[in-house]
């Protein structure tokens, strides 16, 4: 599945995600238990560096239609020169 990352207020993705992962982790994690695994070439769609606003609310737009306000939680580079990370979902999913 693709997903677009977008900040407050603003119509222009900032990041677009190639593959994403819904994961909801057990009982250890109560506050925010899902996670979304994701893999890009473009990270920074719009030439602003995603990686430095991870203390900033984010709004991800998956392609099936659902929403949900997520924080940057990881991301690193994989073998092959593609952004790998991990986002925190804030609240549920909503279509």
């Amino acid at each position: 599945m693709k997903a677009n990352l977008y900040f407050a207020n603003q119509n222009d993705p900032v990041a677009v995600l190639d593959e994403v992962k819904i994961v909801r982790m057990n009982d250890n994690h109560t506050a925010a238990p899902v996670r979304i695994y994701y893999k890009t070439r473009k990270l920074n769609a719009r030439r602003t560096m995603v990686e430095l606003h991870r203390d900033r609310k984010l709004t991800l737009k998956l392609e099936d239609g659902r929403s949900c306000s997520v924080l940057l939680q990881h991301n690193s580079l994989d073998t092959e020169g593609h952004t790998v990370g991990v986002l925190r979902v804030l609240d549920e999913l909503a279509d």
